[in-house]
């Protein structure tokens, strides 16, 4: 299951790896040229996608940075995408899928919390439709809930400030994902492991994939109709995207990479039992360069308008958490982001704030450093002139 920042685990990398990809990513940033002073105003959105990449300076910078942080990890494999406002994209890989078989950009990858992105602004887009508000309290969609307070607003479910008690810290609860790999989750048996709440709805904040559950519930509540079908319908077709998925409840779309856990196992044989618990909290796939378009395409106005693009942005608690996005620094640079980290795959998204380009990066690992090297990816861009 998802978390957001990840948690600590037996299978973190040890020290000395991660010091290793620090040194090689603070070298190639190091490389970089510092980024020009940010526009007064965010740029209008970008032209029709670009579908060629043209070989130059910038882009040998990115795909180096890839190839080295998979040799000094070391990783399995990296997919990462660059999408620039003015139409530019650049793709790399590095490593393999599995031995002998190299990653490709063609390939679906698992993006973990980032799905967390695409279930509020389905949220979000159905309020500009009328069909709710986000001050609306649970008890107006969802039937009564043993340890979910009925006056719950939908707000403080995507900004993680209602209290809801995160269901994977619920004892024996990842043991039980790994029990039975053929198992499928449905919200509701996630739901029967709540406990108490862990504070009074809006007087405090938790990350908690539960929030997101209910939030998938009251989306399937409010729109009639199954979370994928809604996002597909509202977010993916108006931005022209096809290759997002959401696993174990529609059909792949594309080719999918092994995943590995701490370098020594592809689990892809837990896809069932870990992808239907995560559900509208995790269990989304897609490429880095749709899920980079899609965040270009919500931050530039083209799937939820100003205000409601405000109120995402409106955050709360100490990381900095809107309606499904972040606000954080790397390299330097403002940008909205959300991280991902579930079984077989780490990723993080960062969309600039001044609205000049996008980074993606995930691999086909956890935990694996993607911030970090997002971090050199998003310096890297900084400094590519934009018109």
């Amino acid at each position: 299951m998802p978390t957001h920042p990840p948690r600590p685990s037996a299978l973190a990398l040890p020290p000395l790896t991660v010091a290793a990809a620090t040194i090689a990513l603070a070298t190639l940033a190091a490389c970089t040229p510092s980024a020009p002073a940010a526009p007064a105003t965010p740029p209008p959105p970008p032209p029709p996608p670009v579908t060629t990449t043209v070989d130059t300076a910038w882009t040998a910078r990115l795909q180096r940075a890839l190839d080295s942080t998979v040799r000094a990890v070391p990783l399995r494999g990296l997919s990462a995408a660059v999408v620039l406002a003015d139409g530019r994209v650049w793709r790399g890989v590095a490593g393999f899928s599995v031995p002998g078989v190299p990653m490709d950009t063609a390939m679906r990858l698992g993006i973990g919390s980032i799905s967390k992105s695409i279930t509020a602004t389905l949220l979000v887009r159905l309020t500009e439709r009328g069909r709710l508000s986000l001050d609306d309290p649970v008890s107006r969609w969802l039937s009564p809930i043993p340890h979910v307070d009925p006056a719950i607003t939908v707000r403080q479910l995507l900004n993680h400030t209602s209290g809801v008690f995160d269901v994977t810290d619920a004892p024996g609860y990842r043991d039980s994902i790994l029990a039975n790999v053929n198992a499928r989750w449905t919200p509701q048996r996630m739901l029967a492991l709540l406990r108490p709440p862990l504070f009074a709805r809006g007087t405090g904040w938790s990350y908690s994939n539960t929030n997101y559950q209910l939030a998938g519930l009251v989306a399937e509540a409010v729109g009639g109709r199954p979370l994928h079908v809604q996002v597909r319908d509202e977010e993916l077709v108006p931005l022209g995207l096809t290759a997002p998925f959401l696993d174990q409840y529609e059909t792949p779309t594309g080719p999918l990479p092994g995943g590995w856990v701490g370098g020594a196992m592809n689990v892809m044989d837990t896809r069932i039992s870990t992808y239907t618990a995560a559900w509208a909290a995790g269990a989304y796939f897609s490429t880095p360069e749709a899920l980079a378009r899609w965040w270009q395409g919500l931050m530039t106005g083209r799937l939820v308008g100003p205000a409601s693009l405000a109120a995402m942005m409106t955050t709360a608690g100490p990381e900095g958490y809107g309606l499904g996005i972040v606000r954080r620094q790397l390299a330097g640079r403002q940008v909205w982001s959300h991280t991902g980290e579930i079984r077989g795959f780490s990723s993080v998204a960062a969309h600039d704030a001044a609205g000049r380009f996008t980074v993606v990066v995930i691999a086909n690992e956890n935990p694996a450093p993607v911030t970090l090297l997002a971090g050199t990816m998003v310096s890297i861009a900084a400094g590519v002139a934009v018109p």
